[in-house]
C-alpha cells in the first residue's frame, strides 16, 4: 500500500510542473516532450471470490501491488529528432502476458527503446527502435497498445522516399521485440505505394496501388514440434516469405479498398503447431453523402497467424508480428461486450465473414443544439472446412459469431441527450474452448439506456442502465452506473453488474466449484465499482474501487484475458 500512495504522490508534484496541456519545454534550439503513464492496482482480499476459485491468492507471487509503466522522452531540433521509452513493471499487473509467458527472478522488469531520426523534404531514415505497418497489417505490423500490454517494436533501422507524391517507398529491418527481450528472428521487408491518380493528373479522386514484402528468419524453425495425438509436424525453411498486393480507390464519396497476402512457404500457424501456408483477402467498401454513411467489410483469413518466435503454446498473445483484427462492432457498454467474439482461427486455422454499418444523421439547421443520430451495425463470421486434429475428422465450416445491433442518439435540447441501444448476439461456445464437431449456440439479447443531462455550463448528470436477456451461458445481467461531473476538473461515478439469475446448464453456466468441498455451486455475484477522476491541464488521474469480472478486454480488435480480482486502481497520465 506505501507503493500505491508513493506513486500518487510522486505524479501530484509533477502535475505542478506542467502550466498548460501538452506543452513543450525549450532546450536551447530545440524542445523536448514528456510523457508519463502509470497504471497501477492493489489488489485487496475478497473470499466470496477466492471461495469460489476464481482468486487463488497462493499463485500472487509478485505480492498485492502491480503497476506498469511508462516514460517518454522526445527531443527535437529542425528535421533531426531522438527520443527514449522506459517501460516498467513494478511488478507487472495480473491479467497481462508479460508475466505469463517471461518468468523472471525479479519482481521488478525494465525495459528501454530508443531512436535518432532524420526527416528531409522528401527522405528520412531512423535507427532504433520503430513502429510500423505495410498496408492493413496482415503481413507485418509493429506498435504498441498498453490496454493490452502489448508492443512488438522492431530494433532496427529504416529508410523512406517520396517523390511528388506518385511514388512512396520504405524499407526496414530489424529484431522485434517479445515481451522484455529482443527476438533473434530477424524481420526484413519493403513496401512501395504508386499513385495512379497523381501520375496522370487526376484531382477528382484517388487511385493508388501498392505491394509489400516481408521475410522473417528463424534459425530454428526447421524443428519438429510435437502436437495433439503424439504426431509431428515442422516447417522446411528457415524463412519465411510474405506478400501483399493492395487497390486503393475513390471518388464522389466512394471508396474501395482491397488487399491481398499471403505466406509463399510453409509456416506454423497455431499453438498446436500445425504447418502450412497462408493467405488473406479483404474488401472494404464505403459510402458517405451529407449526413449519411455506409461501409462494408469482408474478410476471409486462412493460417495467417504470424509468431514472431516458435515456442510452445505460443507465448501468449505478444508473440506476434501481424495484425489480424476481429471485424466486429467495438462495444463500450460493458454487457455489450460482456462475450465478445475473439475469433476462431485459433482452433481451425481460418474464418471468414465481416460487418456492414449504417450512419445517418438528422438535423435541423433551425433547431440548433437538437439532433438525431442513427446507427445500425451487423458482424457475421464462419470457420472454413479444415480437418480438426482435436476432433480427428474433416470438418464443415459453420457459424460461430452474429451480432445485429442498432442505436438511437436523440439530443432534445442543450440540456437533455439520450441514447437507446439493441443488440443480438449468438456465438458458439464449444468454439472458444476447443475445435468440437458440435456446436453450442448461446443468444443473448442487450438493452441499454443512457441519459445525460447539463444544469448548466459546469454540472452534468449521466445516468446509464443496461439489461441482458439469455436463456443460455451466464442467463440475464443487469447493470447501472450513476455519473456526475463537474467540468472541467473532476468526474465521480458509482456502478454495479449483477448476473441476476441462476442456470441449470452445468457445462456452460456461472457454475463456480467450492475449493473447500470441491462441489459446484451457483454464485450470483455483484461486480460493484466506485470512483473519481481528476483533470488539471495536462494531467489527470482516476482513482477506482471494485470487484472487476474475468473476461475479455478488447483493444482495436485484439482481446487479452483479465481474471477476476478486487482492488484499488490509479491511472494517472501527464505530458509536458
Amino acid at each position: 500500500m506505501k507503493k500505491f500512495l508513493l506513486f500518487i504522490s510522486l505524479f501530484a508534484v509533477a502535475s505542478l510542473t506542467s502550466n498548460e496541456a501538452s506543452a513543450q519545454i525549450k532546450a536551447g534550439e530545440g524542445q523536448v516532450t514528456i510523457a508519463l503513464e502509470s497504471n497501477s492496482s492493489y489488489y485487496t482480499k475478497d473470499k466470496t471470490l477466492e471461495d469460489i476459485g476464481l482468486v487463488v491468492p497462493e499463485k500472487r507471487i509478485r505480492g498485492n501491488f502491480g503497476s506498469n509503466d511508462y516514460l517518454k522522452v522526445d527531443y527535437s531540433l529542425g528535421r533531426f529528432s531522438v527520443g527514449v521509452q522506459v517501460d516498467g513493471y513494478l511488478p507487472g499487473l495480473y491479467g497481462y502476458d508479460f508475466y505469463d509467458y517471461c518468468l523472471r527472478d525479479s519482481k521488478l522488469n525494465m525495459f528501454l527503446s530508443k531512436y535518432v531520426q532524420w526527416e528531409g523534404q522528401n527522405w528520412g531514415v531512423r535507427l532504433g527502435d520503430l513502429f510500423d505497418q505495410f498496408g492493413n497489417g496482415y503481413i507485418f505490423r509493429a506498435y504498441e497498445d498498453r490496454a493490452l500490454g502489448f508492443n512488438n517494436s522492431l530494433a532496427g533501422a529504416r529508410v523512406h522516399y517520396n517523390y511528388n507524391n506518385m511514388v512512396s517507398f520504405k524499407a526496414l529491418a530489424g529484431l522485434p521485440r517479445l515481451y522484455d527481450v529482443r527476438s533473434k528472428s530477424t524481420v526484413w521487408g519493403a513496401d512501395l505505394a504508386l499513385s495512379i491518380s497523381d501520375m496522370i493528373g487526376w484531382n477528382n479522386g484517388i487511385i493508388g496501388i501498392e505491394g509489400s514484402y516481408v521475410g522473417r528468419y528463424q534459425k530454428d524453425a526447421a524443428i519438429k514440434f510435437p502436437v495433439e495425438g503424439g504426431m509431428f509436424k515442422g516447417v522446411d525453411n528457415d524463412i519465411l516469405n510474405m506478400v501483399s498486393g493492395r487497390l486503393n480507390f475513390e471518388l464522389a464519396g466512394f471508396s474501395l479498398r482491397g488487399e491481398y497476402a499471403a505466406k509463399l512457404n510453409e509456416d506454423i500457424y497455431n499453438p498446436t503447431k500445425d504447418a502450412a501456408k497462408g493467405n488473406v483477402i479483404s474488401l472494404d467498401l464505403g459510402y458517405n453523402y451529407k449526413r449519411f454513411s455506409a461501409s462494408a467489410t469482408f474478410r476471409r483469413q486462412q493460417n495467417m497467424t504470424t509468431f514472431i518466435e516458435y515456442r510452445p503454446m505460443g507465448i501468449g498473445g505478444g508473440n506476434s508480428m501481424t495484425y489480424l483484427p476481429l471485424l466486429t462492432r467495438q462495444h463500450t457498454y460493458s454487457l455489450a461486450n460482456l462475450n465478445p467474439y475473439r475469433g476462431s482461427s485459433v482452433h481451425t486455422g481460418g474464418e471468414v465473414g465481416g460487418q456492414i454499418d449504417l450512419y445517418y444523421s438528422l438535423r435541423n439547421p433551425k433547431a440548433r443544439g437538437k439532433y438525431w443520430n442513427f446507427h445500425a451495425n451487423f458482424s457475421m463470421f464462419n470457420t472454413l472446412d479444415h480437418y480438426s486434429k482435436m476432433a480427428n475428422m474433416e470438418m464443415k465450416g459453420r457459424n460461430v459469431w452474429i451480432d445485429a445491433n442498432f442505436d438511437v442518439e436523440r439530443q432534445w435540447n442543450r440540456q437533455l441527450k439520450t441514447t437507446f441501444l439493441y443488440s443480438f448476439q449468438r456465438w458458439d461456445e464449444e468454439i472458444n474452448h476447443f475445435d468440437s464437431p458440435h456446436a453450442h449456440y448461446c443468444r443473448s439479447h442487450i438493452f441499454v439506456g443512457d441519459v445525460t443531462y447539463k444544469f448548466n455550463k459546469k454540472h452534468s448528470m449521466r445516468a446509464e442502465l443496461q439489461y441482458l436477456a439469455s436463456n443460455d451461458y451466464e442467463g440475464d445481467w443487469v447493470a447501472a452506473t450513476l455519473e456526475y461531473n463537474l467540468a472541467p476538473m473532476f468526474s465521480f461515478y458509482v456502478s454495479d453488474m449483477w448476473n441476476c439469475e441462476k442456470m441449470q446448464d452445468g457445462a456452460y453456466g456461472n457454475y463456480f466449484m467450492d475449493v473447500n468441498t470441491y462441489e459446484y455451486r451457483h454464485e450470483l455475484l455483484h461486480y460493484y465499482q466506485v470512483g473519481a477522476s481528476f483533470t488539471y491541464n495536462s494531467f489527470r488521474a482516476q482513482l477506482s474501487y471494485g470487484r472487476n469480472r474475468a473476461g475479455y478486454v478488447c483493444s482495436g480488435g485484439v482481446c487479452r484475458f483479465q481474471p477476476a480480482y478486487t482492488g484499488v486502481n490509479l491511472t494517472m497520465t501527464l505530458s509536458f
